[in-house]
């Protein structure tokens, strides 16, 4: 390997190795979608939420912490022990599955009145598939936040990539397009409310990097949708 190349893992291998350091890496994506993403949940009502791709946590842990009857789910079990260790700090009586997206949920019909996937959809080939499996898990009246990294970012190039001990490391990415992501959403049947295509000019300031700048100045850097199933 030359100095400086970046090591290329599948997503399992990645997530497995980031799952030490995730929660500790700056990472300028997730401070450019909770920015967005986060004042979404504070008006919402209901009992009952499903966290899909959840990693370390991050959804999961602050629902559970205002309230919320929380089921997380990932494929990555290193990730997903991150997540249940600071459950358990914390006491929160969160329930946690270890399965694939790709799998189907194994969880009931009509069962949660709020679903979150962030950051996730990247490395799922199906979106349709995954989505109708969202909508079915919906209860009627209950909202999908769907975050992601914007495909527009990942068609110019960017992968998705973290750096541990000074190596830098990089995952694989679908080449969704955000016609491809509204698309599934519409054709589940599930009502769009709000969709937002954060630009890297909407970037915090305190993330905001040099390379950014230069490199990317007018790129969407997230996709972040928020659909409602249609209720009684």
């Amino acid at each position: 390997m030359q100095p400086n190349e970046a090591v290329r893992l599948s997503v399992s291998e990645g997530y497995t190795r980031w799952a030490r350091t995730y929660d500790n890496t700056w990472n300028t994506l997730i401070a450019t979608e909770e920015l967005y993403s986060l004042p979404m949940l504070d008006g919402l009502s209901g009992r009952t939420a499903l966290d899909v791709g959840a990693g370390t946590g991050r959804f999961a842990l602050k629902l559970a912490r205002r309230g919320w009857n929380v089921t997380a789910i990932d494929a990555n079990a290193a990730m997903l022990d991150v997540a249940k260790a600071v459950a358990a700090s914390e006491a929160l009586p969160l329930a946690f599955l270890h399965t694939s997206i790709d799998e189907g949920l194994p969880v009931g019909s009509g069962s949660f009145d709020l679903l979150v996937c962030a950051l996730t959809m990247c490395h799922v080939p199906g979106l349709f598939p995954a989505i109708a499996e969202f909508h079915r898990a919906l209860a009627p009246g209950g909202r999908l936040l769907l975050t992601d990294v914007h495909p527009d970012f990942i068609n110019v190039g960017m992968p998705t990539q973290f750096v541990d001990e000074g190596v830098t490391y990089h995952l694989p990415n679908e080449h969704h397009s955000r016609a491809d992501y509204l698309n599934a959403v519409e054709l589940t049947e599930l009502n769009v409310l709000t969709v937002l295509d954060i630009s890297t000019k909407e970037i915090p300031g305190g993330f905001q990097t040099e390379f950014m700048r230069d490199q990317f100045p007018d790129t969407n850097f997230s996709l972040i949708i928020l659909a409602q199933k249609p209720g009684p």
